[in-house]
């Protein structure tokens, strides 16, 4: 990555991410999307996971600091705008931290009937394109900028002295899907598939 400025090569590994998840599950069929070990999601609900907190995280990030707010502009999710929770038929308030999954338990989850591959990852491919183009937008500057956040949008966190940087909150949206695909890779395994890693 020489040449590169530190923003134009975290969104490189960002956007990575998310060619990763979507190779990791394109030869999948419904049967192995949706298996799961006891006590562990399936495939179908870490892809559904990894896309909803991509789209979360590019309308916060599109009103991050002035700047952004300026640049990128306000974009709202692409599941509030498309109303996906009604459409397949689900309660927002069971959907777990902002409608994410986070916070559900595995059993509570298994049972969150998610839609058929071909709409889910529709729904996947036009989330993670959102949250690219926002991570692309963002430059060098704006990294160690302070996140201004709305209370309401990051009910996980406490306080706004834990509202970090635009570099962290960049930072942990690779680590966090990192860690998502490697559970994607790890139930293709246990299902008997191998993993992209391995191939």
């Amino acid at each position: 990555m020489s040449g590169m400025t530190m923003a134009e090569a975290l969104a490189i590994i960002y956007t990575l991410n998310h060619t990763n998840a979507l190779e990791a599950v394109v030869d999948l069929d419904e049967e192995k999307l949706r298996w799961r070990p006891p006590r562990s999601n399936s495939v179908a609900f870490n892809i559904w996971h990894i896309a909803r907190w991509a789209d979360h995280f590019q309308s916060i990030l599109s009103t991050m600091t002035p700047t952004l707010r300026e640049r990128v502009g306000p974009t709202p999710e692409v599941w509030a705008r498309a109303g996906f929770a009604a459409k397949w038929g689900f309660l927002e308030s069971e959907l777990g931290t902002v409608q994410t999954g986070m916070g559900m338990d595995e059993d509570v989850s298994a049972k969150l009937a998610l839609p058929g591959k071909d709409e889910l990852l529709s729904y996947v491919k036009d989330a993670f394109r959102s949250a690219d183009r926002a991570v692309r937008m963002v430059r060098d500057d704006d990294l160690t900028q302070p996140a201004e956040l709305e209370a309401d949008r990051v009910p996980w966190l406490s306080s706004p002295t834990q509202y970090g940087t635009v570099g962290s909150w960049i930072a942990t949206g690779i680590r966090h899907e990192a860690r998502h695909l490697g559970m994607i890779e790890a139930l293709k395994g246990a299902a008997g598939l191998r993993g992209t890693a391995t191939r």
